[in-house]
């Protein structure tokens, strides 16, 4: 994630002088990634999972139907599971809520991307919002 550093000066006496770095968050940026036949995705719906810096969202394509959205705050994701198949790997991501999504049909290095992201996220919301 890029992140933008902000030098702010203070000066509460004469003589002091103190240098606060504020972080500020990019929101502009979402990571995506999609299914795949090759990795034991389903041929007629398509799973994209979109992780962004508030939410992750599943959204199901289909062929013949609307697509359908599902979306979880970051901030009350509980555990984020990686089962492998035979050709590809699944991913259970659950809520404090016990809502919960499961993508299937993501390569290996997807997964691993997704379960870093979504750690790094963790990290930074619980870090800003002390």
């Amino acid at each position: 994630m890029r992140k933008m550093q902000r030098s702010i000066i203070i000066n509460q006496s004469p003589l002091a002088k103190f240098i606060l770095t504020e972080t500020i968050m990019d929101h502009n940026r979402i990571l995506s990634f999609k299914s795949s036949i090759f990795f034991g995705g389903s041929l007629i719906t398509t799973d994209v999972i979109e992780i962004d810096d508030v939410f992750i969202t599943l959204r199901r394509k289909s062929l013949f139907n609307a697509t359908k959205s599902t979306s979880i705050p970051i901030a009350n994701v509980v555990n984020v599971g990686l089962r492998k198949s035979c050709t590809g790997v699944n991913i259970f991501i659950e809520s404090l809520a016990h809502r919960h999504f499961k993508g299937i049909g993501f390569s290996r290095k997807a997964a691993r991307e997704i379960n870093t992201a979504i750690g790094s996220y963790k990290k930074q919301s619980s870090w800003l919002s002390r």
